[in-house]
Formats: structure tokens, sequence, C-alpha cells
């Protein structure tokens, strides 16, 4: 009985294994891949890429006609081999792309830009069938392959230098960029066959990334559980620790949403006392978002608990975005200035030795966004008055008052830099002019600046105007940056300078002459923009948008993912061809 149950089953397996040949073979008239059809394939391709309008999904625009381009380079390069498909099924690289675009999502993009579900879709039906492996037509194939080229290369593009390149289309952005060759990654990753990891490759590896990327799923976690509650503003002006009030419990509420209130939750609805555990869960929200840390919870503390938690989301995405326009290494050590933080950080191998508050330029005179090498030192500096300074503020303060320049230890000098005597002046050459304040305790400079020389011409300096760094908002200059620590900022960037000890600097900055110290090796200095960002202690901090880059930014993305959504939906919409 045993043996005939055995010749059963293999008669049925024979049966299996011939009807797969035949079907196998009947497939193989439509399907691609076979010696015969090689050179058909290579032909269909050719036309693809060859033709003189590119398929519906390139964009239209410069960042479509350049990765079309590029497309067509990739199969020009390899006889117009296809790529992802081999014999009419997809490789597993294929599989590879379309588990890579699905991380997406992970680094603030939306997978559905990159045709996520449609990828899903066609990839399914290409491997329906049983005992048969059904594929792709032949047709279908070819445009296929084709597709998938452009996908890898459009996001893997975006992941190294943002959506479209965003950077460059904003003049405010001047942070110099690594370039990037979007074809000979997709040729490495393809030939090393590690397209999934070859993604990942390209994700921004700095810890304040990282630091956002995590925060960016907490957020969606919160959103996605209803977002945090709504705190009503009070009938009275402002709440101050050690009153009672109805808002308390409110208050608590929202804060333990984000983590900044973990104590006792207070009875819903029924009055409560502000106590000391809240008052310092306050005041954690309140430094997290640049505002005031006194505990008193005022209109400006409640809009800030108030902002949905979509909007946070959004914010953290945006400056994921920024981070990708950045180079990728920005050195063993640097100057990192946030400002819309108005904060200092000095990054060395991977710790903070230093950091600090600062004053960066106001509204109408922004401090500028890019990046340069600091070269020197300049204790007991001489001011320079710009000419627009000199034009708008200067000259009509000096007209005013007789004693302003000899009151400010100013002097006018003429082009060779010697000194002028006012009543000497040629008031038909104003330009053979200009003013400058003298070194001191009173100069607008302070006692050393920290100099990157620039197209700007900004750059570090003390100030005597110690009192603003108290402000929780610090954005009052002409447009350099004054720093909270000037002398310390100072023996850090000369630390491999022995000679130059803390005590000789402290000298050099109270000389009252000028003196010019050459850096041993240049330090990177980065002047970004960030609103959403995470601290090196991993605290997550929100601040306002001072010169309205968010907004625009925003505007820009908006734009650039209609177009990129419309490509998209056109290819849900049918069968490439």
């Amino acid at each position: 009985m045993l043996r005939q149950m055995m010749l059963l089953a293999l008669c049925l397996t024979l049966v299996a294994a011939c009807d797969r040949v035949t079907a196998s073979s009947d497939h193989d008239k439509d399907a691609v891949g076979t010696a015969g059809h090689v050179s058909e394939l290579q032909t269909d391709i050719q036309q693809i890429v060859q033709t003189g309008n590119s398929p519906d999904y390139v964009t239209r625009d410069a960042d479509g006609t350049r990765l079309w381009k590029l497309t067509r380079a990739f199969y020009e390069k390899r006889g117009f081999d296809p790529a992802w498909i081999e014999n009419g099924a997809p490789r597993g690289q294929m599989d590879a792309l379309i588990r890579g675009i699905h991380k997406a999502s992970d680094e603030g993009l939306d997978p559905e830009l990159y045709s996520a579900s449609a990828l899903d879709a066609r990839r399914k039906e290409a491997s329906k069938g049983f005992l048969t492996q059904k594929g792709f037509k032949p047709d279908e194939a070819v445009a296929m392959d084709v597709w998938l080229t452009w996908l890898y290369m459009k996001y893997a593009s975006d992941l190294a230098d943002g959506i479209s390149d965003l950077s460059h289309s904003d003049p405010k952005w001047q942070i110099k960029h690594e370039s990037f060759d979007a074809l000979a990654h997709l040729e490495s990753a393809l030939a090393e066959n590690r397209v999934e990891q070859s993604l990942q490759d390209l994700v921004p590896n700095h810890p304040e990334y990282t630091g956002l990327k995590k925060s960016l799923a907490d957020n969606r976690e919160i959103a996605a559980k209803g977002g945090w509650p709504q705190v009503q503003q009070a009938a009275t002006a402002k709440l101050a620790p050690g009153r009672t009030s109805p808002l308390v419990p409110a208050i608590a509420a929202r804060l333990a949403v984000t983590g900044d209130y973990t104590g006792t939750m207070p009875t819903q609805d029924q009055p409560a006392v502000y106590g000391p555990e809240l008052e310092e869960a306050v005041k954690r929200f309140q430094r997290r978002h640049g505002l005031q840390d006194d505990g008193v919870v005022g209109a400006p503390t409640i809009a800030e608990m108030n902002v949905p938690v979509e909007a946070r989301v959004r914010q953290i995405e945006w400056n994921m975005e920024r981070w990708r326009w950045l180079p990728r290494d920005l050195g063993e050590r640097y100057i990192l200035v946030n400002i819309p933080e108005m904060r200092l950080d000095v990054r060395d191998h991977g710790q903070v030795p230093l950091s600090m508050r600062v004053v960066v330029g106001k509204p109408d005179t922004q401090t500028p966004i890019f990046n340069d090498e600091m070269t020197h030192v300049i204790f007991s500096p001489y001011w320079n008055v710009p000419a627009d300074i000199a034009k708008k503020e200067t000259i009509p303060s000096a007209m005013r008052d007789p004693s302003f320049l000899s009151r400010m230890n100013m002097e006018i000098v003429d082009a060779k830099g010697n000194p002028v005597d006012p009543s000497s002046m040629d008031p038909s050459n104003p330009a053979g002019y200009r003013f400058r304040q003298r070194p001191g305790t009173s100069n607008a400079l302070g006692l050393v600046k920290f100099m990157f020389p620039n197209q700007f011409d900004v750059y570090l300096h003390d100030t005597p105007a110690d009192s603003l760094f108290a402000r929780a908002s610090r954005s009052f200059s002409h447009g350099c940056v004054r720093i909270e620590q000037p002398e310390q900022l100072a023996q850090y960037v000369l630390r491999d300078q022995p000679e130059w000890t803390p005590e000789r600097i402290s000298e050099a900055m109270h000389a009252g002459h000028e003196q010019t110290v050459k850096l041993k090796e240049p330090i990177p200095v980065y002047l970004g923009y960030w609103t959403a960002r995470v601290r090196p202690d991993g605290i997550l901090q929100f601040r306002k948008d001072v010169y309205g880059i968010d907004g625009r930014l925003t505007t820009k993305l908006t734009e650039r993912l209609e177009r990129m959504r419309q490509s998209a939906q056109a290819m849900a919409a049918r069968r490439p061809n």
C-alpha cells in the first residue's frame, strides 16, 4: 500500500512538472527574456529613452529634465540592457528599491511621491499565478524597467540634495553642498547588489538629523493618538506659580503628552494649585520653545502649547529637509550657529566643549546663511563702520551732536587709513572717508572678533552690550553674530597654539591696540537656520521663524510636491508604456 502511494505521488509530481514546462513555454511567447527577444528588448528600451518626448512621469521642470538625461545615459552606457527585470520577472533589486522607497516616510518624505502603492500593485500583479510565473509582458517590462531607473535616481537625488535641491532656489541659503552623481550611485548599487542600502547611505548621519528623525516618529505617534489637549486662555492675563486655577489640570495634561511634566495629574475640570513640580515643567517647555523661562503661563506660552501636533510634524519635516542641503561631513571640529535658536555650539569629534547664546541680525538686517572657514582672530579690534550704517546712523548723530565722535571714541580716516580732522574733510568727496571706532571696552565689536573672510563681511565678535544675552529673543544686530563668551571661544580656537595662554589672550583683549593672530588650522563655521532642532542633550527645541524662511520653504515645497504628486498619479492611473 505504501509503495502504491509513493508511485501515485511521483506521478502527480511529474504531471505538475510537465504543466510547468508547458505553461512556461506558452508564457515565453509573450514575456521578455528568451535569447531570441534580447535584441528586441534592447531596441524597445532604446526607443523609449531616445525618443523626443519623455514619459509623462518625468516632471516638467529643470529637475525632471536633468534626471531624464541621466536615465538616458544610464541605458546608453549598458547597451540598453534592462536593469530591474529579467525573463519577464522582477529581479531582487526591484524588491530592494520598493523597500527603500517605503522607508521614505522615516526621512520626512511621502513614499507616494515615488509611487510606492503603484509599485506594490505592479509587483504583486507580476507575481500572480500558480505553477506558473506570470511576470511582465514585453512592452510593460520595458517601460517598467525605465520607470524604476527614473524612480531610483529621483529618490536618491532627493535624499542626497533635498527635494529638487530646493537650497539652490532660495537665495538666502548659501551653505556649500557636495555634488551628487545619481548615475554613478545607481551603477554601483546594482553592481554590488545593495540597492536598498545604497539609498540609506545617502541619509544624513549627523546626530541632530538622527534626533529629528526620532522626534518625527514620536510626534507622528502623538498625532495618531489624537494629539495634545488645547489650553484655554486664562481669564486673567497670567498664571503665576502658587496660584489656584482651573487651567492647572489642562496645562498638566498638555505637558504630560510631550514628556515635559511627569508628576501627579490634578483632577480634571477642578481648580488646582500651580505648584513647584508643574512650574518646573512649564519652565522646561518655555526653554524648549525659546520663551523666557520664568514659569509664568501667559499668552505666549499658551500659544506655543496650542500649536497642533500636525504643525510640529511639518516643522520637523522642513528642518530634516534643510539637513539634506548640508555636506555629509561637516568636519571633525567646527562651529555651528543656529540663527533662529540664537545659539552657537562648538563641535569637536562628536563632543560639544563650548556652547553659548548669541545675538543675530534683525529681520531687516538678517544674518546670512552660509559657511566658510575661520582663519584668524583680531584682538582689540577697530570697528570700521559700514557705509550704510555710517550714512543712516553715524553721520546724522554726528551732525546733531558735535561731541558724538569723541564721546563714541570714533575717528575719521582717509582711503589710506590715516586719521583726518573732521573740520578738514572735503564734503564733495564723502566716499573718500570712512568712520572707525578705536579699540576699547566701548567698541561695538568688544575686545575680540573672529574672522572667516566672506562675501557678506560677517564675523563673530564680542559686544559691550552684555545685557542682551539675558533676553529670550536676541535678533538685534546689523548682521554679524555677537557672542556671549568671547574669551572662552578665543581660548578654544587657539588651544593648539600653546604660546597663547589664557593670560596672554586676556592681555591682548585689553591691550588697546589691534593685534591679528592666524589660526594654526582653519575651523569651518556654519551659520544655519533650523526652527526645529534636537540639541546635543537630546531635547527637542522649537523656535520662531524669525526671518520667514519656513514660510518661503512651505511655498516652494508645495509647488514642487504638487508636480511630484501629478507624476506619481499619472503612473498609478495607467500601466507604463
